[in-house]
């Protein structure tokens, strides 16, 4: 009886707290004047008759909106306000650790997890979206069921509604179930793989249930990991299934090879493809929606010798920060461009390798230039990324819609800045020439190594020098490397041998440690979480100009400008190395190292003498190292979450 007495003054106190909250909201109300004195009297009067709290009454009655509530409550409560809207980005596995049935009786959703900084007394926090955060039944609830501590967070009623429909919807497989569930379903195949011709029949496969699951749960899956690619590659005795996550690949649960056939028509199908025709390539595009975000994806197909290989690329503009505050460049770096990037005329050129950052960096440019005074036009091959206000137009040669020809319409459109995917013949980049030498600032992007050898490049296609040196205003160069795990790395010193390889492949003296990759739950045990930019911007001068204008050998023309201060891509990434935002391993990545030093520390996978850990001592020899296909709702048929 002490006990259930005890219960109840405490739930008695926690009910008069949360009246008090709440009426503070009112008089909050008043002074910030959404709310008049004869419409508070007017909402108390009526709490009386509808009862509830008088937050609640207020809407109910017209008299606020949701967001004014919710707004009031976070500042009078001192607790964080979120746009689930805006933020479209809910973490599926801390929206699935609060049971669905306190998610829909409080009307709390899990947002995310915070972890608690290292060498911390204080456990795992989970935070949670809440309509009325003063709902200790709630937290006490949510407590007891994940043994995890929440953190309230303040949202709109509306807004939490609707991620509740989307988390917690009739689930389908996990995509390890749903494999499972293909290896007892099978399809008996006629023929070789690859020569099947029966249009109905491969259709009728593609739209069996097993298949059209497996095929919705390897991409829930893929969204949920941030994955950018999924690989589906014919085997000759089996399927190969891999996801890009952070630059590499790794391989997940495959389906059975009988069901090959099925699988890739499934994909066309959604896509918009032909699903007869499996002896050329082809290339479609079609949407998901995945915990309130639409994610557009790039297919290709391909046929090799086992059959049709299966490439879809995942553009998830949420998830893609385009700021460059937060893309990994120095701060010195950043200013730099953004003085660059405001100029009148010229080229700015972003150089790199295939999957190195160009277009995050380019859009980022685009959105930081985006205002109503300012008109933008692209032409792109594909747009990958939409932003509003900016207008963009997607060349299709078949048609003759070519960049140049793109770019001679766009020039009669009255353009301030032009952004021009990529210059890939003499043609494109002489009207590019064009557009920057009649006042327009023209961005665009050349698959070349360095910053300095895209002068090389454009005097390769057959640009005059004098042009080159007349309009090239920067070119930046870049490359991607992983992040460590902020939970789980440590820093360690190098060994003896590793430092002086290290310090001649840097030309600089490696007096620090360094950070070693260890892996845990949260970076899927990689080590590594997330990329960021290494990076070299040239800057040509009037000495430089004039270098280009006389067709220097571009030899000299980087080594005058390191002179004047350029710095390059081993120097940017000794940077990061100094920081401890990466690793050794991903600093050789970059592939500038050679001879005997690097055949030494690519040895090197144990870069620490953890000694601490008990290792073998190092001796002399040995030492430690635009849809046209279906829009598929992830979110009517999420997965299953995955056991605690």
């Amino acid at each position: 009886m002490t006990d259930n007495s005890g219960r109840n003054r405490n739930t008695e106190a926690k009910t008069r707290d949360r009246h008090r909250a709440h009426e503070r909201i009112g008089q909050m109300l008043l002074r910030k004047g959404k709310l008049r004195p004869d419409q508070l009297d007017h909402a108390l009067k009526m709490q009386k008759t509808m009862g509830g709290l008088i937050g609640s009454v207020l809407v109910e009655l017209g008299l606020i909106h949701e967001t004014d509530l919710a707004e009031a409550l976070a500042e009078s409560l001192g607790l964080e306000l979120i746009d689930l809207n805006k933020i479209g980005a809910v973490d599926p596995d801390a929206a699935h650790t609060v049971p669905e049935l306190i998610a829909r009786r409080h009307r709390l959703i899990g947002i995310r997890f915070v972890q608690p900084p290292l060498n911390s007394p204080e456990s795992t926090k989970i935070v949670v979206a809440m309509a009325d955060p003063s709902d200790y039944m709630a937290l006490d609830s949510i407590r007891a069921a994940t043994n995890l501590e929440p953190q309230p967070a303040v949202a709109t009623r509306a807004q939490v509604l609707d991620a509740l429909q989307t988390a917690y919807m009739e689930s389908p497989l996990s995509l390890d179930e749903a494999v499972g569930e293909l290896k007892d379903f099978k399809i008996e195949a006629t023929g070789e793989t690859g020569d099947i011709d029966d249009y109905a029949r491969l259709r009728s496969e593609a739209g069996l249930a097993p298949v059209v699951r497996f095929v919705n749960s390897i991409l829930y899956e893929a969204a949920r990991m941030k994955a950018s690619d999924i690989h589906i590659e014919p085997q000759e005795h089996h399927l190969r299934c891999r996801f890009r996550i952070d630059g590499d690949l790794r391989a997940v649960a495959p389906p059975p090879k009988t069901l090959q056939n099925a699988i890739v028509s499934r994909i066309k199908i959604v896509s918009g493809l032909d699903i007869a025709e499996h002896r050329l390539p082809q290339d479609g595009r079609l949407k998901i929606k995945f915990l309130g975000r639409n994610i557009d994806v790039r297919v290709s197909t391909m046929p090799t010798v086992f059959g049709e290989k299966v490439v879809l690329r995942l553009l998830d503009q949420s998830a893609t920060r385009l700021n460059l505050d937060e893309l990994g460049f120095e701060e010195e770096t950043v200013e730099t461009m953004r003085r660059l990037i405001r100029s009148p005329h010229g080229i700015v050129l972003l150089c790199g390798p295939t999957g190195c950052g160009k277009s995050t960096t380019l859009y980022s440019f685009l959105k930081e230039l985006n205002q109503t005074d300012v008109n933008i036009v692209t032409v792109e091959d594909p747009v990958e990324y939409r932003i509003e206000g900016v207008n963009q137009t997607h060349v299709k040669a078949s048609i003759g819609l070519t960049f140049a020809n793109c770019l001679r319409t766009i020039l009669r459109q009255d353009p301030d800045i032009v952004m021009v995917g990529e210059v890939r013949d003499l043609e494109t980049l002489e009207v590019a020439v064009r557009a920057s030498l009649t006042g327009h600032l023209v961005f665009s992007t050349l698959h070349t190594n360095t910053a300095v050898s895209s002068v090389t490049r454009m005097a390769n296609m057959g640009l005059q020098p004098y042009l080159i040196s007349a309009t090239l205003n920067a070119a930046l160069s870049q490359r991607l490397v992983r992040k460590v795990c902020k939970v789980c790395s440590r820093m360690v010193d190098l060994n003896p041998r590793a430092r002086a390889a290290l310090e001649r492949f840097m030309s600089q003296p490696v007096d620090f440690q360094v950070a070693q990759a260890k892996g845990c739950g949260e970076c899927g045990f990689t080590g590594y979480r997330g990329r960021l930019a290494v990076h070299e911007l040239f800057e040509p001068n009037d000495d430089l100009r004039e270098m280009i204008s006389r067709n220097a050998e571009e030899h000299l023309i980087e080594s005058r400008a390191r002179e004047l201060g350029m710095h390059d891509l081993v120097h940017n990434a000794f940077i990061k190395l100094r920081a401890g935002s990466t690793t050794v391993e991903e600093v050789l990545s970059l592939g500038f190292q050679k001879g005997d030093d690097a055949a030494l520390l690519h040895k090197q996978r144990r870069l620490a003498s953890d000694r601490d850990e008990g290792s073998v001592p190092e001796t002399e020899d040995e030492t430690p190292a635009g849809v046209n296909g279906e829009v598929i709702d992830l979110d009517a048929n999420p997965p299953e979450p995955p056991p605690s």
